[in-house]
């Protein structure tokens, strides 16, 4: 994995625990292009989705979600 940074906008309270919405972030590969809610909320929008820094910072602090895999 390459250098990464967390950036302070990731919150803290979404970070602690696996959500169903970073579940399937992670399974996706966080991968906007594949994921509805962004195509619903983002897409259109000057701000960005951070659901990729959050499950970057849940792997670094609680390790793989049970039941993820990325396809």
């Amino acid at each position: 994995m390459g250098f990464y940074r967390y950036n302070v906008s990731c919150s803290e309270t979404v970070s602690k625990s696996w959500t169903p919405t970073a579940i399937e972030c992670y399974n996706i590969g966080c991968c906007c292009s594949r994921c509805n809610l962004y195509k619903i909320y983002f897409a259109d929008k000057k701000y960005k989705c951070k659901m990729k820094e959050t499950v970057i910072e849940l792997v670094r602090k609680l390790g793989l979600p049970e039941g993820g895999n990325v396809s």
